[in-house]
């Protein structure tokens, strides 16, 4: 009997230590997020370092969530820097735009990307018109201009 309640002891002993120092251990890991929480980069700048979480207490968790909130914040920040830096950005577009014109039924515009395009749009645009007057005799050599605009994108 004497064994028993001896060993008994032993044991209750030996698990009442390993559980302080799982206890002390769980403390350290949280004091190790708390100081390494957040991360530099190479330009200096500091920035909040999130991981996922198991089970915490309550102050654990609004530490959690105050470090988020810094993070929604930093991100905040990043993005009204990139929208004031950044200047619209534009592109040059070339267009052709040709017009032919009949003897009697007026002139007729074709708008393209090439030159032959354009002139074959204004030319259909008056065959379409059903004139007399769209056969190559009646109508002036097309014109052709061209055209660059700036167009944001």
């Amino acid at each position: 009997m004497k064994k028993i309640i001896s060993f008994v002891l032993v044991l209750s002993v030996v698990l009442s230590s390993l559980s302080a120092f799982a206890q002390s251990r769980r403390d350290d890991r949280r004091d190790d997020r708390k100081d390494g929480g957040t991360v530099v980069l190479r330009d200096g700048r500091s920035i909040v370092r999130i991981e996922v979480g198991d089970d915490r207490d309550d102050r654990d968790t609004l530490m959690r969530v105050r470090r988020l909130e810094q993070a929604v914040r930093d991100l905040q920040d990043k993005v009204y820097e990139l929208q004031a830096n950044s200047a619209p950005r534009t592109r040059i577009v070339t267009t052709h735009v040709c017009s032919v014109t009949t003897n009697f039924d007026g002139t007729f515009v074709g708008k393209a990307s090439t030159r032959v395009e354009a002139e074959a749009l204004a030319r259909q645009k008056c065959q379409n018109q059903r004139v007399a007057f769209c056969t190559n005799a009646n109508v002036t050599p097309a014109r052709c201009e061209v055209v660059q605009e700036e167009v944001a994108y």
